[in-house]
């Protein structure tokens, strides 16, 4: 996928290296590790697991599960090795996603279309990078297939859960996104994300709400530190 077609090579990494330069003076929030992917690949790829008959049929449950979600709403709490995290998440599929984190994370990412709009409110610094170098893109695409350009590399159907490990089969050393499930009825309650280095950050869905209405003035790309301005009369 092209990043801004008049931009060219040169201002996609330039956004990538100062999104590069405000994760590292902004570690202590935890940040986007969750949903951003920009790690250097390591070599964790997995070999894809071998599904019986039972598996595959979970797989396409699952599959049309994540194509009849139109959108989410929810609460979230965030884990990783640097701490708790929590925030709002809201999904309108195809194409839309916000997750806000509450103080004192400074983080709002707002993806739409190609684009995902990353934002600091302590640095004032917004940086837009493709949707494409999220690990959770797939949730975004008008038809989600869980073959081809995503392959699955673990599947665990317990009493009451499933849990379903995938990677973007271009990238596979880039990191992995695991999608745990309720089952009877299935629901998304659960994922976790791990990078190229091996770190896991674990996002827990809080209440969530599913098919609800959402405003689409949520997921737009204005640069919020344009409304800083605006406030303090400047």
């Amino acid at each position: 996928m092209t990043f801004l077609a008049t931009g060219g090579a040169a201002t996609y990494l330039g956004c990538m290296n100062n999104f590069r330069a405000s994760a590292r003076r902004g570690a202590k929030w935890l940040l986007a590790v969750a949903i951003l992917s920009v790690g250097v690949a390591g070599t964790n790829a997995q070999p894809a697991p071998i599904l019986d008959e039972n598996a595959k049929a979970d797989v396409a449950r699952i599959e049309r599960y994540l194509n009849e979600l139109t959108t989410l709403d929810s609460r979230f709490v965030q884990f990783s090795g640097q701490g708790i995290a929590e925030g709002r998440i809201i999904l309108s599929r195809p194409g839309d996603m916000r997750i806000e984190y509450d103080p004192p994370v400074p983080v709002l990412m707002v993806a739409s279309g190609l684009l995902l709009m990353y934002h600091d409110r302590e640095l004032v610094q917004t940086t837009y990078l493709p949707v494409s170098e999220t690990p959770l893109s797939f949730l975004l695409e008008e038809k989600i297939e869980l073959s081809n350009d995503v392959t699955i590399t673990g599947f665990e159907h317990g009493p009451a859960s499933i849990r379903l490990t995938i990677l973007q089969t271009d990238t596979p050393d880039a990191g992995s996104v695991t999608l745990t499930f309720e089952d009877a009825p299935l629901r998304l309650v659960k994922w976790q994300v791990k990078d190229a280095q091996g770190n896991n950050v674990d996002v827990a869905l809080l209440k969530p709400q599913f098919g609800v209405e959402v405003d689409s003035d949520l997921f737009s790309l204005v640069d919020p530190a344009l409304g800083y301005a605006d406030e303090n009369g400047e």
